[in-house]
């Protein structure tokens, strides 16, 4: 039994640990509160003790973990965890908790035992620690209860460096360094020295032997070259000797020194990102900013700021807009409930759009932000851009389906009025005499109708000057243009600010779209497209109902030449042969001179009655092989040409087949033509030459006639049936050349396009549309089906809708961010189903690393979202005629970044397979949050095989620090988050 002097002693040794030893009874009034809580939490014994405890030791744990964290308590007996405290001042700290139930010999509680170990944070005792006076415990045993209870390794020592007291912790430390077991009787009555001869000489040696001299604390950190161990001791006289606590801080050295660095680390990185980032505490004071959130408080403020002006303000008081706003509830939920809240923010009273992420901790909120009014504003864009191409794409439907050309264009000013909201709206048709306008349809006009004169064609007015300049043209204040005059029509009707557009013709304007406003506006650049795409509608309904119209005139110009044949020649010599047969014959021979002259008229009677009879049926005989129909119009012809040899050359690639219309028409001109040469020309001989491909047909007509004079283009113009032929060519989308030279003779060319076998048309690209955003797939279809070359095939808004869609596909057009994957992985399937298809893909962020696997997967090009729909068009079409949309040199950059990726991806991998199972439980470990000591307990290994494991798996993975193996081992599932 030890004396009640040596219980004072080891009671007062209790004021030496560094940890803070605190004591409640069954009702949690404090008992003991040593100096180590003095230190930590920053209350002093005298304001404590006889108090709740819950007044000192503030936890961030919830009334449900508290009550968990007793139950444990009193049924284990002794429990070790951490949280989050708060000291005095308020300022947050992590601890380390061993709670200890205490009962009486009955085993009745009768309160609780508390060490607690702030987390981090080197601790060390003042140079000059003054001595507290000692009291005696209860027993010696409730005092070597609490004594091996701490967490530090505590030993005593006399002036003769003998031990006379080691608790637990110190001895499982004794063993592990000598790697043998030893009792306590084994140690105590040792001497230190003789103990651990290799101390002798080292820092710990030099420490230990000032404090016993001076007779003073010491408190010190020391590193032992033998075990490779950091060790923090705290010395304070006792009695006559020594009283020592130390623990390995090894692990929180190595912590610290990563801490330190992670945390240079992350202050560079939030001071080099992009987004503005600020943190607040749990009382919402900002206590951090990096510069791009300091510049954007003074953006919005709209006066410079600095960090030092902000941190430690409520953000509410920075902020006071907000208050009340859907940002203030979201930061309220995520504080409130734990959890990350991601939503978009405009900012009060006009300010801009900003995409916000706010991430709760115990610490408070952190917050990250960027400014999206930009993103925000192309998308709209982007949508009024796909919704004004549907509506152009509407209106183009209905020029085609209708011929109504007055009500065509009092629809398109309708549009334009609705979707440009401009108050008033007109077409202006330029008159005949090219001076004057007129209006021919108009919305919103108070002052105006249809039929009125509303400007001349000169710069006198907006529409005459848009007429003369040839160009869009806008004018925001009308008032103040000095290119043209404001016309008193407009200044009457109020009009500010106006935007006007030429609608093209043929040869001249037809006329001019324009669209004004009663206030003042700014019209952008995507108006003046709108407008134009709806005036290049406009003409081309105007276009078609003239080419109608002169089609019409053609064709009655051609029943009244057939007519007019009839009646010159046909009819007068039926009338002559009439009339000689009619006279009685006085004899044979007189019957016979007769007969013989009436023949050769009857014959052209036939010949004449045959071309005009062909000239009739021609437009019922669609059917029929084009050679034949051919054949059979030259056979007119030369039986019509009595002085006067036509030849027919058929060449190569004429198809065999019925050309339909386009045949008709082919032969319409053809006709003509060799009806100039016999008529006309005075020519001895006429060739007609005809030859093909499969996508085209060339016909020549040529003469050795008169020919005509190549420096008077009236020549041709003028003459008969020239302009029919144009007429014509212009119905077959046809190219028609007419040379000729005096005196040597005429050649009339055309060109005319065919469709391939089976189509309606030209070769169609069929196009498949991979997108998840409704609305922008909708405006690319809309864009593709106004090409007559583009078809689509399918739409889809994910790779499974895609995948039953691969069939029938030249091109497919794929958004990389999908629902479900990545989008470029569907090209090897569409290669899989279609050899020969290529894939363009659209991307809203261009990243070089997705880039590189699109263009390893196959992809023909990769665009951004943001190109227009003409420049994806254009890459459809390249992309199906094989041509690559990358340079050799982009696309072998792309390939080896992607190469390399696949490399460091493989020795990843490898160097991962190298992990035992045993390292991968301490990845997982690390992984969990705890520290060395606690995946040592965890795994019932000690503290110096986990530092072993530690360091073999930064040797396998080649990585510096453990933070570098846990992003490692979380891309490769090896560890998971819980």
């Amino acid at each position: 039994m030890t004396s009640d002097t040596e219980a004072a002693d080891r009671a007062r040794l209790l004021q030496y640990v560094a940890d803070a030893i605190v004591e409640v009874d069954d009702r949690f009034v404090v008992t003991t509160w040593s100096a180590g809580a003095e230190r930590l939490y920053g209350w002093t014994a005298q304001e404590v003790v006889g108090g709740d405890v819950g007044r000192a030791i503030r936890l961030g744990l919830t009334d449900a973990q508290r009550t968990e964290l007793r139950r444990r308590t009193i049924e284990e007996g002794r429990v070790r965890t951490e949280a989050l405290a708060f000291r005095r001042d308020g300022t947050p700290v992590d601890v380390e908790l061993v709670e200890v139930a205490l009962r009486d010999d009955a085993g009745a509680l009768t309160g609780f035992l508390g060490i607690h170990r702030a987390i981090g944070e080197p601790k060390r005792l003042e140079r000059e620690q003054e001595r507290l006076p000692g009291t005696v415990r209860d027993s010696q045993r409730h005092i070597e209860r609490i004594l091996e209870s701490i967490t530090d390794a505590f030993v005593a020592v006399d002036r003769d460096w003998r031990y006379t007291y080691v608790n637990d912790r110190a001895l499982r430390r004794m063993q592990d360094t000598k790697g043998i077991a030893l009792a306590r009787e084994e140690v105590v009555g040792r001497s230190m020295w003789e103990m651990f001869p290799e101390a002798v000489g080292t820092e710990a040696d030099r420490r230990y032997r000032q404090a016993m001299r001076e007779r003073r604390a010491v408190a010190f950190e020391t590193y032992f070259e033998h075990s490779g161990e950091w060790i923090e001791a705290h010395v304070h006289p006792s009695g006559p000797g020594l009283a020592i606590s130390y623990r390995d801080v090894t692990a929180s050295r190595v912590a610290e020194v990563e801490q330190r660095a992670a945390e240079r680390r992350t202050d560079v990185i939030l001071e080099t990102m992009t987004d503005a980032f600020y943190a607040v505490d749990r009382d919402w004071r900002l206590t951090y900013l990096n510069a791009r959130a300091v510049q954007a408080f003074a953006e919005l403020h709209g006066r410079p700021a600095t960090r030092e002006e902000l941190l430690g303000r409520g953000l509410w008081d920075v902020f006071p807009a907000v208050v009340g706003t859907s940002a203030d509830e979201h930061f309220h939920r995520a504080v409130r409930d734990g959890e990350t809240v991601v939503f978009e923010f405009p900012y009060p009273g006009g300010g801009p759009c900003f995409d916000v992420n706010a991430y709760p901790s115990e610490h408070g909120l952190s917050v990250y932000f960027r400014d999206v009014s930009e993103r925000k504003r192309a998308e709209r864009e982007r949508e009024t851009r796909a919704r004004r191409q549907a509506l152009v794409a509407d209106l183009g439907l209905r020029t085609l389906a209708s011929d109504d050309l007055p009500a065509l264009m009092q629809d398109a000013v309708v549009v334009v009025a609705e979707t440009l909201d401009a108050e008033m709206v007109e077409v202006a048709e330029v008159m005949p005499d090219g001076d004057a306008l007129s209006l021919r349809a108009g919305v919103g006009w108070s002052l105006r109708s249809v039929g009125d004169m509303v400007g001349s064609s000169g710069r006198g007015s907006m529409v005459g000057y848009t007429i003369e300049a040839h160009e869009p043209v806008v004018s925001a204040d009308l008032a103040t243009e000095e290119r043209f005059r404001l016309s008193p029509g407009l200044a009457e009707e109020g009009t500010v600010s106006a935007m006007t557009v030429v609608i093209p013709g043929h040869d001249e304007p037809y006329g001019v779209l324009a669209a004004f406003s009663r206030r003042r506006r700014t019209f952008s650049a995507d108006d003046v497209a709108f407008l134009q795409a709806v005036a290049n509608i406009v003409a081309t309904a105007v276009e078609r109902a003239r080419t109608e119209a002169r089609i019409g005139e053609v064709r009655e110009a051609e029943r009244s030449r057939i007519a007019r044949d009839l009646h010159d020649e046909a009819l007068q010599d039926l009338t002559y042969v009439i009339a000689r047969a009619g006279i009685p014959a006085g004899d044979e021979v007189e019957a016979a001179d007769r007969l013989e002259r009436l023949l050769p008229a009857l014959t052209r009677v036939g010949e004449q009655l045959r071309g005009a009879i062909y000239d009739l049926r021609l437009g019922g005989e669609e059917g029929r092989a084009f050679p034949e129909l051919l054949q059979a119009l030259v056979d007119v012809h030369r039986a019509m040409a009595a002085d006067c040899a036509v030849e027919l050359d058929l060449g190569d690639g004429v198809p065999a087949r019925p050309l339909g219309a386009t045949g008709t028409e082919v032969l319409r001109i053809l006709g003509e033509a060799l009806t100039n040469a016999r008529r006309h020309a005075g020519a001895r001989r006429v060739v007609v030459r005809v030859w093909g491909s499969p996508r085209a047909l060339w016909a020549e007509v040529s003469d050795d006639g008169r020919g005509f004079d190549r420096l008077a283009p009236s020549a041709t113009t003028d003459a008969t049936g020239i302009r029919g032929m144009r007429e014509r060519a212009v119905l077959v989308d046809g190219h028609l050349v007419i040379r000729g030279e005096a005196g040597v003779g005429t050649t009339v060319r055309l060109e005319v396009p065919l469709a391939t076998d089976g189509d309606d048309g030209p070769e169609q690209v069929r196009v498949l549309l991979v997108e998840d955003h409704a609305a922008v797939r909708e405006a690319m279809a809309s864009a593709f089906e106004r090409d007559a070359g583009l078809r689509i095939v399918g739409q889809a808004s994910s790779l499974r809708e895609a995948r039953a869609l691969l069939g029938d596909v030249d091109v497919a057009v794929l958004d990389l961010g999908l629902p479900d994957g990545y989008g470029a992985d569907l090209i090897p399937e569409l290669r899989h189903v279609n050899p020969r298809a290529q894939a363009l893909v659209l991307s809203a962020t261009l990243d070089r690393a997705d880039v590189a696997r699109a263009v390893e997967r196959g992809a023909a090009g990769v665009l951004n979202k943001t190109a227009g729909f003409d420049e994806v068009v254009d890459a459809v079409r390249r992309a199906h005629a094989g041509e690559t949309l990358l340079s050799l040199e982009e696309i072998l950059d792309l390939l080896r970044d992607a190469g390399r990726r696949r490399e460091r991806e493989h020795a990843d991998r490898q160097a991962i397979a190298q992990l035992t199972a045993r390292e991968r439980e301490v990845l997982q470990g690390l992984a969990d949050g705890l520290n060395s000591q606690q995946i040592a307990d965890r795994l019932f290994i000690s503290i110096r095989t986990e530092r072993n494991h530690i360091a073999n798996i930064l040797a396998k993975l080649g990585v510096h620090s453990q933070l570098q193996a846990l992003v490692l081992a979380l891309r490769y599932d090896v560890i998971e988050i819980r």
